[in-house]
């Protein structure tokens, strides 16, 4: 009797459960060409880390700082060669273009799209601030490609400046882990 009733509510449960849906197969979405190439184009960009040294940095930017000088421009859209006229806005504006491709993003942490990073720099201020850095405060423009911070206050106060300077990295990485 008892391996008829376990029989029964196995035949119950089995005919109860879902059917086999059978194997998963994966399955292309292909997004717009335009969603396409603008993702690729912000793959192909390198991005800076919080924890980068300066020569981490000076190496990152190197490829478009080459970019720009082969434009005939240096780093900062100046004539790259001694003499030679000043480039037009039109001559610094395909140069950008044609090298921005390789000019670093900045760190997730501060990049402006990134939906947590005025999260990110108010931790960093409340760091800053428990290291003794009396005026510092977010600076979030409208436009601007990073969230950050601003030191000094109005008077542009030396010691807070000068600490903010002194402690900005620690806080920084102590804040990228929370």
């Amino acid at each position: 009797m008892k391996k008829a009733t376990l029989a029964l509510v196995l035949l119950f449960l089995t005919a109860c459960s879902k059917p086999d849906a059978g194997p998963e197969v994966a399955s292309l979405s292909t997004p717009s060409s335009s969603a396409t190439a603008t993702s690729a184009k912000q793959e192909e960009r390198p991005r800076e880390r919080l924890d980068m040294t300066p020569e981490d940095l000076e190496a990152l930017q190197a490829p478009h700082d080459q970019c720009m000088i082969d434009q005939g421009l240096d780093r900062k859209g100046r004539a790259a060669e001694p003499g030679r006229p000043q480039p037009t806005k039109e001559e610094l504006d395909k140069a950008l273009k044609a090298c921005e491709h390789k000019d670093p993003l900045p760190p997730w942490e501060k990049d402006a799209t990134n939906p947590e990073a005025l999260d990110f720099a108010n931790r960093v201020v409340q760091c800053l601030r428990g290291k003794g850095v009396r005026y510092v405060e977010v600076h979030n423009e409208p436009g601007s490609t990073i969230v950050s911070y601003a030191f000094g206050g109005p008077n542009n106060d030396a010691a807070s400046i000068s600490l903010g300077l002194e402690h900005a990295k620690e806080c920084e990485i102590a804040s990228s882990k929370k």
